[in-house]
């Protein structure tokens, strides 16, 4: 057996999931009742992921994170936007008991990719279904990423200094992938790779939680106009009443048009014209964001059960669940869970713990 092979984690399940109730609303203590509650899944990933550096940039794990925080200056852009969620990555670190620069390195993972170059240009595809008449939002995504991830998914349970709860799915010592709000905000994420990045701008997870606090869609969306991006993405942000898809880079913020009320999306920009001088189309990218479309382009393809049913696919060279093999690497790519949210009257949501064409799914509420 390999060693990549051996550090390889149990595989998550749904009904395995953590879900982490953070109880405090300040932003130091919530993040050090994450990482008590994770210190091992956190601690194991750690070795993981630095096993995974060496592998994916061949350099030694403590020279190429010095050289990520010593070269980038996102920690001015994070002071200056969301200096609370700072506060809760030191927090993390106390709880979980590992050295601050680790905790915050362990944010920077889209930051990470572009700065070393991995060889994979990243995964995830999206849906968002817009109300009409008397229908719901519905929107939901798959959380891909290399493999040395599976086994530390979990689900933070947030509360914002209001009292308003959030739902977060994470990678254990992260402070979040996406998730959805009490006040009915849903957010979805998939890396633009392609799009050209800024070493002082403000990372990914940062802008997720950023734009996860405001108090509707509307106003997400003017959260991400308003910020430096770090790296490409592309965020899709709804509440009851709209929905928003937003390519990020360098050069600001692009809104893709939504086309018969859905937007649908995966790796590859749609409208942005900030391309890196590198860039190349990824014909993998274009597959599933075709795969989407021939699952969710009907008239009848409106509900939460229609994107579950997309997410899970898995067409021929096309797949949008990407399943973990035996024989897989930890610098692999699967989908290590998904999500899904119905946002209208009732605020509904949920998730699976690893690839959604392999495992059920488990309802989320907020009570």
């Amino acid at each position: 057996m390999s060693r990549s092979s051996a550090l390889m984690a149990p595989a998550m399940t749904t009904e395995r999931l953590p879900i982490v109730d953070c109880v405090s609303p300040e932003p130091r203590a919530r993040g050090r009742e994450h990482g008590e509650a994770l210190r091992l899944p956190i601690r194991e990933k750690i070795e993981r992921w630095q096993s995974a550096t060496a592998a994916d940039y061949g350099e030694a794990p403590s020279s190429f994170f010095e050289r990520l925080l010593k070269e980038t200056g996102f920690r001015a852009a994070i002071e200056r936007h969301t200096p609370e969620l700072m506060e809760e990555v030191l927090g993390i670190a106390e709880g979980a008991g590992i050295d601050p620069e680790t905790a915050y390195a362990m944010q920077l993972m889209d930051e990470e990719w572009w700065f070393g170059r991995a060889a994979h240009d990243g995964h995830c595809s999206g849906a968002a279904i817009a109300p009409s008449g008397r229908d719901v939002t519905a929107m939901g995504q798959t959380m891909d990423l290399p493999a040395w991830h599976d086994g530390a998914q979990a689900l933070l349970k947030l509360r914002g200094k209001n009292g308003t709860p959030s739902l977060v799915f994470t990678s254990a010592g992260m402070i979040g992938l996406m998730g959805f709000s009490g006040r009915g905000l849903g957010i979805c994420v998939n890396t633009l790779s392609g799009l050209r990045s800024r070493p002082d701008g403000l990372p990914v997870a940062f802008v997720m939680r950023g734009a996860l606090a405001r108090e509707s869609a509307t106003d997400a969306k003017r959260f991400l106009v308003g910020v430096p991006h770090a790296s490409g993405q592309n965020y899709l942000i709804g509440d009851r009443w709209n929905v928003f898809a937003l390519e990020c880079s360098a050069a600001g913020a692009r809104e893709v048009a939504a086309q018969n009320g859905r937007i649908l999306h995966t790796n590859h920009p749609l409208v942005s014209l900030d391309l890196r001088t590198d860039a190349a189309a990824s014909e993998n990218s274009k597959a599933r964001l075709s795969s989407l479309h021939a699952e969710l382009c009907d008239a009848q393809g409106r509900t939460v059960e229609n994107i579950k049913a997309a997410l899970a696919s898995r067409r021929e060279g096309a797949a949008i669940s990407m399943e973990r093999r035996p024989d897989m690497g930890q610098t692999q790519l699967m989908s290590i869970g998904a999500v899904v949210y119905e946002i209208g009257g009732a605020i509904r949501g949920w998730v699976t713990g690893g690839p959604p064409s392999a495992g059920a799914w488990r309802e989320l509420s907020f009570g």
